[in-house]
């Protein structure tokens, strides 16, 4: 009976000592992190240097810069006036003859509009002459049947709330000095180049008064079937009774006498 439990135990620990071996010999058949490091990047570099891949993603990256360049088109119209506080307040606006000042009161010519070319630069439009805004090589504003670099402007936001338009194709060559869009006080327009003519003037403020056009509300209208007259029967008036006779006869009563 000893040996045969001496037995059972031994059996029992070589075996237990064998499966520990070949737990702590699994991890060992593992491939090593340098190998696989290797492979990621030998199949990284075999992507990358495909042909098809790199036509895809410049075809990819150019359709996205015209998707993004048509919303910048689309969205970038708007319609109103640009007004200036200088003076008595004047609203710019453009003739059909070319001529560019400002009006007090708010007029057809006034009507501009304003659409971007590039980030920043705007070209101004008269809706009713059809002629663009532009400043010529001495800063002089007039207005032109034709789209040229003189129509271009630089649009920036001011701190007051206010745009400012300088010449995207002209400035000053010494000191680099921007030329802009202004009036003076009686509403004709200033020339770019003047000394005068700086950002920090109300005389370049514009505030543009934009038109939003809502968009026309869906609506619909329900029609409720009539109901079916049915003909009503015609008139019947009703006939006259003649009124009761009268008895023109007199009653005559019997006196009654009672005896006893």
């Amino acid at each position: 009976m000893r040996l045969s439990s001496f037995c059972s135990i031994t059996l029992l620990f070589l075996c237990t000592s064998n499966a520990w071996e070949s737990v702590a010999a699994a991890p060992k058949l593992r491939k090593p992190k340098g190998q696989l490091a290797r492979g990621s990047s030998g199949s990284r570099s075999s992507i990358s240097s495909s042909p098809s891949s790199s036509s895809s993603s410049a075809a990819a990256t150019s359709l996205g810069a015209e998707i993004s360049g048509s919303l910048w088109r689309t969205a970038g119209r708007r319609t109103g006036s640009l007004y200036c506080t200088v003076g008595i307040g004047f609203h710019l606006q453009i003739y059909p003859d070319g001529k560019v000042n400002g009006s007090h009161e708010a007029n057809h010519l006034s009507i501009l509009e304003i659409f971007a070319v590039s980030q920043g630069i705007v070209g101004i439009r008269g809706v009713f002459s059809n002629l663009f805004l532009a400043m010529s090589r001495k800063g002089k504003l007039h207005a032109t049947a034709k789209f040229t670099d003189d129509c271009k402007f630089m649009e920036r936001y001011q701190e007051n709330s206010y745009n400012t338009y300088a010449s995207a194709t002209y400035r000053t060559e010494k000191s680099g000095r921007r030329w802009y869009v202004a009036l003076n006080k009686r509403g004709k327009a200033k020339k770019g180049s003047s000394p005068r003519v700086k950002p920090q003037h109300i005389s370049t403020h514009f505030l543009p008064r934009i038109k939003y056009i809502e968009p026309p509300e869906l609506s619909f209208t329900v029609k409720v079937p009539e109901k079916k007259k049915t003909p009503r029967a015609p008139f019947k008036p009703k006939p006259v009774r003649p009124p009761p006779k009268k008895n023109s006869s007199p009653v005559r009563y019997r006196l009654k006498f009672r005896f006893g």
